[in-house]
């Protein structure tokens, strides 16, 4: 089943730039690693596997989501991603598991062989080294691809043109389960897709659990609700598909998340802004913590909410 996507105009892209800055993330040398952030040392990340979503969770729509256990898995070795993106293509395709809304932004399966060319890979400077960090994988979520992103430096993302107010759905797993360290999954940016410019509201793991954070002053929302500590919250086990929706209002300061259909009521925020957004990412982003594979794949972005239906 194949949907049309709404292609926006490519963003400049800036030469080689410093590292990113924000509240107490710091980082330095190369592509980087980097410091602490949210006020806590650096910590290892978490290996044991957990059992699903666990709790700081309300219910909200209908609940769906892949595996409920934290299985291990194999993962047969990818293929090399085709091309940067930047094409003329506008036409990407997705599988059916779009839920009950439109995916009328953007919405990819990554079942045709090559990255769609509205997705471009940031930093730009790292650019030329893509192949490094993002693959086309042979595992999906619905299909027999996914994007596989090998998180071994500072950033590795995945950036789409949106609007300034967007919903949207995606699946992610990873290879380890929730780290202490800070790390981010996901991000709306007002910038040009470099992480040093513009705001960034991230979505990602701290204190072994699901947040959300804000660069520019680091604010963050923990989903146990505030507590620097590795217990309660949404805690992703390793091996596992979760769907993430994520609704971004930028001229309405409000951020809403959901995991497997249920709203975390703890990472919505209501004064965050206003924000004029202009790219979605994805991908994987450390600040300080362990390396991390992340996978992605049907991913949608819409003007309503679309919702976890596969």
């Amino acid at each position: 089943m194949s949907f049309t996507t709404r292609s926006f105009g490519l963003f400049a892209v800036l030469t080689l730039a410093s590292l990113v800055a924000c509240g107490d993330d710091s980082s330095s040398g190369g592509a980087g690693g980097a410091g602490g952030s949210g006020g806590d040392a650096a910590g290892p990340g978490s290996t044991s596997a957990g059992t699903g979503v666990t709790s700081g969770v309300t219910t909200s729509g209908a609940t769906t989501g892949s595996a409920t256990t934290g299985v291990t898995t194999s993962v047969t070795a990818g293929t090399g991603v085709t091309g940067t993106g930047g094409g003329d293509t506008t036409t990407s395709t997705a599988t059916g598991s779009t839920g009950s809304g439109s995916c009328d932004i953007f919405c990819s399966d990554f079942e045709d062989g090559a990255l769609p060319s509205e997705v471009q890979f940031y930093p730009e400077y790292l650019r030329a080294s893509m192949g490094d960090y993002v693959t086309l994988d042979s595992t999906g979520h619905s299909g027999s691809r996914s994007v596989k992103v090998s998180g071994t430096g500072f950033s590795q993302m995945l950036g789409v043109p949106v609007p300034s107010t967007f919903w949207g759905r995606i699946y992610l797993k990873g290879d380890s389960a929730s780290q202490m360290g800070h790390n981010t999954y996901i991000a709306a940016t007002t910038g040009d897709g470099d992480p040093n410019n513009g705001e960034d509201i991230r979505i990602g793991e701290h204190q072994c659990q699901l947040e959300l954070n804000r660069k520019s002053d680091d604010k963050e929302m923990l989903s146990n609700g505030g507590m620097y500590m590795c217990s309660g919250g949404v805690k992703l086990a390793a091996d596992t598909w979760y769907c993430l929706e994520f609704h971004y209002n930028g001229p309405g300061r409000e951020v809403r998340v959901f995991v497997d259909g249920a709203e975390v009521e703890a990472m919505h925020v209501t004064d965050w802004g206003p924000y004029d957004y202009k790219l979605f990412k994805f991908g994987f982003e450390k600040y300080h913590g362990g390396n991390k594979t992340m996978w992605y794949d049907d991913i949608a972005l819409g003007t309503e909410r679309i919702g976890c239906d596969t």
